[in-house]
């Protein structure tokens, strides 16, 4: 899809995750542990649907259906607000460390449920910390099985906890048998000396200066032609969510640095770039 200037139009993604849930916080808020703490995803997730009544932009939330099943009524809200609703899983535990049965039975309930809550087929997935990696080249099989029209779980660079360097940068058909196919469109990125650099969004729209994802989105659309993909998570709308220590998967975590930055790094993008719901911009069945 193209937008009126010429540009192509872009995806907005949201990751309906608690402040709590992430793979960060795993060894010390374990899934467990969820019900013990303040939920705060309603209120993040309305600061992001405010951010896009006011760009007049409409975008695809990957739910996690935790989440859902305890705040339907949020998953209404958003669809009632124009977006579409994709699943995140179920309990956003990260694909490699579990078994295909593991799997198919986390995203089959998850899949299940928002269907439930909406009334509305769901088409697509994105895995929890985008871990479709080489331990977990039989996932895309599993979501062909289980209906879904479209995965976002591949990050085409090099990172301890995720990534598939030399995969296709740009949306395409990642399994296809019997007439079904799954198309992938892959977590956004631009090249620079020989490698990927990440764009995307989250920790790299908080961490990086805007003119870096202004500039790299740019070279996507102008240059090359293509849809880039934008995705944030409601907590990084939220300063004020609570503190705890935690040393990350990665050995740090940058979860609370420039939380503050978020909405206005956002306005920006809704500003200078024109956005769609993905099931837009997808060659789907």
């Amino acid at each position: 899809m193209t937008a009126p200037s010429g540009s192509p139009v872009n995806a907005f993604t949201v990751d309906v995750e608690d402040w709590y849930q992430v793979a960060d916080f795993d060894a010390v808020i374990p899934f467990t542990r969820w019900d013990d703490y303040e939920s705060r995803v309603q209120h993040s997730t309305e600061r992001v649907l405010e951010l896009c009544d006011d760009a007049g932009v409409k975008g695809t939330f990957f739910v996690l259906t935790w989440n859902a099943e305890r705040h339907p009524e949020l998953v209404r809200r958003i669809v009632a607000r124009g977006h579409e609703i994709a699943t995140h899983g179920y309990a956003h535990r990260i694909v490699y460390e579990q078994t295909p049965d593991e799997f198919r039975t986390d995203v089959e309930r998850a899949k299940k449920t928002l269907e439930d809550i909406t009334g509305t087929p769901v088409l697509g997935y994105r895995a929890p910390s985008f871990s479709f990696t080489t331990s977990s080249l039989w996932a895309p099989d599993i979501l062909l099985d289980l209906g879904l029209q479209y995965d976002s779980s591949v990050f085409p660079v090099r990172d301890a906890l995720y990534g598939l360097p030399d995969a296709a940068r740009f949306p395409y058909v990642i399994r296809e048998r019997e007439g079904k196919k799954l198309v992938e469109f892959p977590i956004t990125t631009t090249p620079f000396l020989g490698r990927n650099l990440p764009l995307g969004g989250g920790g790299y729209l908080r961490l990086l200066p805007y003119l870096y994802m202004r500039w790299g989105m740019r070279r996507v659309n102008r240059d090359e032609q293509q849809a880039a993909l934008v995705y944030i998570h409601p907590w990084e709308l939220d300063p004020e969510q609570p503190r705890v220590k935690t040393a990350g998967k990665r050995g740090f975590s940058s979860h609370y640095v420039n939380l503050a930055s978020t909405a206005s790094k956002l306005r920006r993008l809704f500003r200078d770039f024109q956005f769609a719901p993905m099931r837009d911009l997808l060659p789907l069945a």
